[in-house]
């Protein structure tokens, strides 16, 4: 798939939650060619400095005007570096890379699984899976999160006509416990599902246990280290298993992030 390096212009700049921020940025290249799950590689400086860039997941795309989005939380001196950037400086941008989601067509209700920042993917996927669904076939949000402030997307998926549930750990907002508590209940409803998820791995690795015992179709998307985004540092290497019973390793930024459930050998 093609890529694109460009110093990407920032449009707009906002806060979403407590230290969370979403980043608009001009790149038509990048816009008009990314898909839901993707990721791009950003680099505060068009100096070395930071060395390496950071990948973050595409939260929105509009081909029309050309931008994207990323969504970041401060907690380093690089998101400190991005956090300071105004109107009209430049990113240095390196995308769109990766994988990404695919609807399961067989499914008559598709589950998007998110846990805290795992959501901004899925809210690119929903916005361009809810456009397409038959007659028939539903669109149902679990949002989990530590507390509610951390919530994110929550407006964007609601405004799909998507049904939201949520989950916080201390019950200071919908269910008290984890998203995972919801997939559990959800797929307890006799619907036929799939399955599509993206927050921390340990609760990727519950869910795509939940879904593997059920039979269900899942993707997930999961969170690697990508020193370079690009396959060469082989930093991000995911062990799957092989049709064989063996084992190997796939590259998160290349033929990742996003795999089917029962690939992963999860550990």
């Amino acid at each position: 798939m093609t890529r694109y390096e460009l110093p990407a212009v920032v449009v707009e700049h906002r806060q979403r939650a407590t230290n969370q921020y979403e980043l608009i940025l001009h790149a038509p290249p990048i816009a008009e060619r990314a898909t839901p799950g993707q990721f791009v590689m950003l680099r505060p400086m068009r100096t070395h400095a930071p060395l390496w860039r950071r990948p973050y997941s595409i939260l929105r795309a509009n081909p029309d005007k050309g931008v994207f989005s990323v969504f970041y939380s401060v907690q380093s001196a690089f998101t400190e570096l991005l956090s300071l950037k105004p109107i009209g400086t430049t990113v240095q941008t390196l995308g769109p890379l990766g994988s990404y989601f695919v609807p399961v067509r067989t499914a008559r209700r598709h589950i998007l699984a998110a846990g805290g920042v795992g959501a901004p993917p899925l809210c690119f996927f929903a916005s361009r899976l809810a456009p397409t669904l038959q007659a028939g076939e539903q669109l149902l949000i679990l949002a989990g999160a530590r507390r509610r402030d951390l919530l994110v997307g929550l407006d964007e998926f609601r405004a799909l006509g998507a049904e939201v549930r949520i989950a916080t750990d201390d019950g200071s907002q919908g269910y008290r416990g984890y998203v995972t508590d919801l997939l559990q209940d959800a797929l307890q409803e006799p619907i036929p599902s799939a399955v599509y998820a993206c927050g921390p791995n340990r609760m990727l690795r519950v869910v795509a246990q939940i879904c593997i015992e059920r039979g269900v179709p899942c993707q997930v998307s999961l969170d690697a280290p990508m020193p370079c985004g690009t396959g060469v540092c082989l930093g991000c290497a995911v062990k799957v298993a092989t049709p064989d019973g063996g084992v190997w390793y796939k590259r998160a930024c290349t033929e990742g992030p996003v795999f089917r459930a029962e690939e992963v050998v999860w550990e």
